[in-house]
């Protein structure tokens, strides 16, 4: 059985990759040839060039798979930049829940962002927490709300999809850095010399791609994942998710 993965370069999709493999999966990746590639390095896997906007290209990489993983997403924290957003995170999703539909696949688990959730002051927040519109969103979280919106759609059309919601990341297998691992190294080599308070959490690599790959267990459509003891890797949440 081979399971497919998007964004198999960056952080959460390196330890997913790593976390299928253990597990004795067949793994191929859909990945840009021209994009900093050094998270697969020297591992099992077949490498699918394409992009997540072509749409044939998305279809060649999924054909074949029993089960999608899709990390691949356009972070951004500027104001700025908004169609190439909507483009890799809003369409590349539709491209992928379309390819996974027409083949077959069985489930989709599809990372989602914290930052699409509601906030509430007066508790913590979770997936129950509608997202507000109408206040000052980054054009990545609008783009990560139609993301759980392309979803839902595809989940009414008849394909098992879940939605895995994950926050900020941290730990090994961060190679390009992402932005959280490029804050830590500033910090460690004195680069960063003030913070402010923040609403958002973050979790342990070990947590997230465990987490992530639980999904193919019985789950809702839509689930926040929170951090897990340091015992219990985070890949093996997602990467459960396909069972």
């Amino acid at each position: 059985m081979t399971v497919l993965v998007t964004g198999g370069s960056g952080h959460l999709g390196a330890n997913l990759v790593r976390r299928l493999l253990d597990d004795g999966q067949a793994v191929r990746v859909l990945m840009r040839p021209e994009s900093d590639n050094r998270g697969l390095d020297g591992l099992s896997v077949e490498r699918a060039p394409g992009d997540l906007r072509d749409l044939p290209a998305v279809r060649a990489a999924v054909a074949g798979c029993a089960q999608v993983y899709h990390c691949a997403a356009k972070v951004s924290t500027a104001r700025r930049g908004e169609r190439e957003i909507f483009a890799c995170n809003v369409i590349g999703t539709r491209h992928v829940l379309q390819a996974a539909r027409e083949s077959g696949v069985s489930r989709v688990v599809v990372s989602g962002s914290f930052s699409a959730v509601g906030h509430d002051p007066a508790r913590p927040s979770d997936e129950t927490v509608p997202f507000y519109p109408f206040g000052p969103v980054l054009p990545y979280s609008w783009s990560k709300m139609l993301v759980e919106h392309e979803c839902l759609k595809a989940g009414a059309e008849g394909l098992d999809v879940v939605v895995a919601i994950s926050c900020a990341i941290i730990g090994p297998n961060d190679f390009k850095p992402s932005r959280m691992g490029r804050t830590l190294v500033d910090f460690a080599g004195g680069r960063l010399r003030a913070y402010v308070p923040g609403g958002s959490s973050s979790w342990r690599r070990a947590t997230s791609s465990k987490a992530i790959s639980s999904p193919w267990r019985k789950a809702g459509p839509v689930s926040a994942i929170s951090s897990a003891p340091s015992s219990s890797p985070w890949t093996s949440s997602w990467a459960s998710s396909r069972r």
